[in-house]
This record gives C-alpha cells, structure tokens and sequence, in this order.
C-alpha cells in the first residue's frame, strides 16, 4: 500500500493502510501475534494496539512474502481516521 492513502476491503470492516501511516500503534505484547522469518505474517491475530488504552485495532503485514500494510479495524477509528 503506497504512503498516504487507503483503501476499504470488500465489506467496509477494514482500513488498508501504509504501516508508516498508522501513528499511535504499538505491536502487541502477544509474542504469538508477532510471527514472521523477517517481518510480521499478521496471520496470528491482530498484532497492534493503540498505544493509549491497549485495544486490538489492527493487523500489520510485513513479512518478505506479504504485501507491507496495515489492515486496521474500521471499528476502532474515527471519523477523522485517527485511533480511538
């Protein structure tokens, strides 16, 4: 996904953005949730949180196999995009 844009997935659950594009994330404490030989697969579950309340917003890809984006909860913005 190119920096500064975002697409809906098919059924409006999900944002896809750039990782860079996603401030106030932290990944998730979860070490199960950070699979990946060179990056993250994001195939265990969500694996970032908002850094301010802990809540599961996002599913980050990274690996050197997966495309690098960031697929965030629709549910967890607001109108404004920014992480509850």
């Amino acid at each position: 996904m190119a920096q500064g844009i975002f697409k809906v997935n098919f059924d409006g659950s999900l944002l896809i953005l750039h990782p860079d594009d996603v401030p106030g994330t932290a990944l998730h404490s979860d070490a199960r949730r950070l699979i990946g030989c060179c990056g993250l697969t994001g195939q265990d579950g969500p694996n970032l949180l908002c850094s301010g309340c802990g809540l599961e917003v996002a599913t980050k890809e990274s690996d050197c196999w997966t495309d690098n984006l960031v697929a965030l909860a629709a549910t967890a913005v607001s109108e404004d995009l920014r992480v509850k």
